[in-house]
């Protein structure tokens, strides 16, 4: 004997079905996000993070966009422009499923779906490189292969 399902009479409400599991406040990312941003930023991302786990996709994604939040990478397309290996990973077809998961990382993180594990760091190097400029910032956090670095407060 075959049981059929109740009919739905009420459609979900579309906004909640949208929503992230967990709501954690949205990175300030200084001006509005448009589609060009999304693909630099989110080919960032995919760049640094190339087979890295998803705890360092989302470190990644909240340093670009605490950067950017700062205004100190308001303009990282043009430069990004340059770098044609990020961009032709996006546009690549079909979508590399580590790009693509970048993507979902970067998307997650912007819609407020994962807490800032650095502690609003905007800057990050390996392991390995010791950058002058990071003799003038806060260490924040080390997640996978990085360290994440913040401007030194004036308090």
């Amino acid at each position: 004997m075959t049981r059929s399902l109740p009919v739905q009479t009420m459609m979900p409400n579309p906004s909640s079905a949208l929503s992230p599991m967990r709501n954690f406040d949205q990175p300030s990312v200084g001006s509005v996000i448009c589609g060009r941003d999304l693909l630099v930023l989110g080919a960032a991302v995919a760049h640094f993070g190339r087979g890295l786990s998803e705890d360092v996709l989302a470190a990644l994604s909240w340093a670009l966009l605490n950067r950017r939040g700062l205004s100190e990478g308001a303009d990282m397309g043009p430069a990004a422009q340059a770098a044609g290996s990020w961009a032709s990973a996006l546009l690549s077809d079909p979508l590399e499923q580590e790009t693509a998961r970048a993507l979902a990382v970067f998307m997650q993180v912007l819609a407020g779906g994962v807490p800032d594990p650095i502690d609003g760091a905007c800057r990050f190097h390996c392991h390995d490189e010791t950058p002058k400029w990071a003799d003038k910032m806060d260490i924040r956090a080390i997640v996978g292969p990085y360290l994440f670095y913040a401007p030194i407060s004036k308090d």
